[in-house]
């Protein structure tokens, strides 16, 4: 039985959408909110956040090794089995939320100054909240409630920065921090109500011992990306003036909203392909879907990067045309979009309970993360700027992605030369889509706004369509694109209908 791309697209549509939607949200309320709070008052947020980040990344991750076995239990039909590794792996991770909260509490003592103190506290419980309401999200994506979860996505996205949109002119930096915490509260009760996940408390020392030792590597990888991910803009902050960080910033605001369409995608995959992959006879048969995926991953981030170059161009140039100098830097930056979509099926791999060999992920991570900021350094030394680190980043992602593949073949391929096949099927797209970057340097000196889009989307349709007819036609389907169009014309009817018996 082989994995659903319709079903998987339907429902991370949903997440895609809702994700963008809140983006745009967000973006418009801090527009205004940039004209009430002070730079100074910015920096008092910028600092009381740091310390949620760090509180959310410190973590045994003995839920996060609980959540890798679930799948393939409830795939099983093993449901008793499935919710005792989840209360088993939730009540530490409970019991641990309280030394961060408690750390947070007692650290805003030794602030004299009011706002630091009062932020400290106000932070503390949204990072308790916070912790409360991504336990019950998590699972609750676990067992494929799409629905609810997007819901609840829903309203954090949009009710965040328009409660601080409402509150900021009276309660000022306040009103940053509290948006959260009084949202977090409500998808508590939201998942109380519409997300139960049968929660109860057990405490079972083997078996939390069993899920540390894994979960330990798990979070351990998860607090590497998450500084290798930061690490540009820290070395530009150091070493670079604040205008060139603003600019750069703005351009990875946007890699990161596209980042989002595969990030859906992702999310929803994983539970089901660990699902899938529990049933097979062997690891490989288990994965062999993750192989098309992969090609489909690579296919649509790369026609997806000179398209986002298009409006980038178009935004800077027409409506934000302060930041026209970061042009470069966002053509730079975009290819991130495909690296870091592909790396995320060996990803899954190596993740789930079947392989477990999460520390490859880890290891190359922290080789990637060393290599950021050793050429980082240099580079800026060598004058190559904001430009000089981007290509970096971008250097070392394609570094880490091809080892974290090479690394994977055993578990998802027969022998090498299938290997290499697959690299050349994933690898095609990403050669003409850098070449995208070249052309739209040239039409950038040459040609104006018209030019420079008309040429640029028509060359796309050409490229596209001719590689798509010669080399992917077995991969793009028009019986699952309309499978999956009638699906979504069917959930919006059945959502209207559900509204008009209400």
């Amino acid at each position: 039985m082989t994995i659903s791309i319709t079903h998987i697209a339907k429902n991370s549509l949903k997440f895609s959408v809702v994700q963008i939607v809140g983006a745009v949200v967000s973006l418009l309320a801090s527009l205004y909110i940039a004209t009430v709070i002070l730079p100074d008052e910015y920096g008092i947020y910028g600092f009381l956040l740091l310390w949620l980040t760090y509180a959310s990344l410190i973590s045994p991750g003995i839920m996060a090794a609980g959540s890798r076995e679930m799948p393939g239990l409830l795939g099983k039909g093993k449901v008793d089995t499935a919710t005792r590794i989840q209360n088993v792996s939730l009540t530490p991770e409970l019991i641990w939320t309280l030394i961060p909260f408690a750390v947070i509490i007692i650290a805003s003592f030794f602030f004299t100054d009011f706002t630091y103190k009062a932020g400290l506290i106000i932070i503390a419980f949204s990072y308790l909240t916070g912790r409360l309401v991504n336990c019950w999200n998590g699972f609750n994506f676990i067992r494929e409630k799409f629905n609810t979860v997007a819901v609840a996505n829903l309203i954090q996205f949009i009710a965040v920065p328009i409660l601080t949109l409402l509150a900021v002119s009276w309660l000022k930096v306040y009103a940053l921090l509290l948006a959260p915490l009084v949202v977090n509260i409500v998808l508590w009760i939201y998942y109380s109500k519409k997300g139960s996940i049968n929660y109860s408390f057990i405490l079972d020392r083997k078996e939390i011992f069993r899920l540390l030792k894994i979960g330990v590597v798990l979070q351990a990888g998860t607090v590497v990306f998450s500084v290798y991910q930061l690490m540009d803009r820290t070395i530009i902050a150091a070493m670079l003036s604040q205008e060139q960080l603003g600019l750069y910033t703005y351009a990875m605001m946007f890699v990161m909203v596209a980042l989002t369409i595969p990030a859906s995608f992702t999310n929803v995959l994983q539970p089901i392909l660990w699902r899938h992959a529990e049933k097979a006879k062997s690891i490989i048969e288990g994965f062999k879907d993750a192989k098309r995926i992969a090609v489909y991953f690579a296919l649509g981030t790369a026609m997806l990067i000179p398209l986002i170059q298009v409006g980038f161009y178009l935004i800077v140039n027409l409506i934000t045309k302060n930041y026209i100098d970061c042009i470069p830097i966002f053509n730079i930056l975009s290819y991130n979009l495909y690296l870091t979509s592909i790396l995320a099926i060996p990803s899954i791999v190596l993740q789930s309970s079947m392989v477990n060999k999460q520390r490859i992920s880890l290891l190359f991570y922290s080789i990637g993360l060393i290599i950021c900021v050793l050429l980082d350094i240099l580079v800026i030394h060598l004058g190559y700027g904001m430009v000089g680190v981007a290509w970096v980043t971008i250097g070392s992602q394609g570094l880490v992605t091809l080892a974290i593949y090479w690394f994977t073949r055993r578990y998802m391929f027969a022998d090498t030369a299938e290997y290499l096949r697959f690299q050349m099927k994933i690898l095609a797209p990403f050669i003409v889509s850098f070449g995208f970057y070249f052309l739209h340097r040239y039409l950038e000196s040459s040609f104006g706004l018209r030019g420079f889009t008309g040429i640029s989307l028509a060359s796309q349709l050409v490229a596209w369509g001719l590689l798509i007819a010669i080399f992917y036609r077995d991969y793009i389907s028009v019986k699952e694109i309309k499978a999956l169009t009638a699906q979504i014309k069917g959930d919006l009817r059945s959502g209207k209908a559900k509204k008009k018996i209400s």
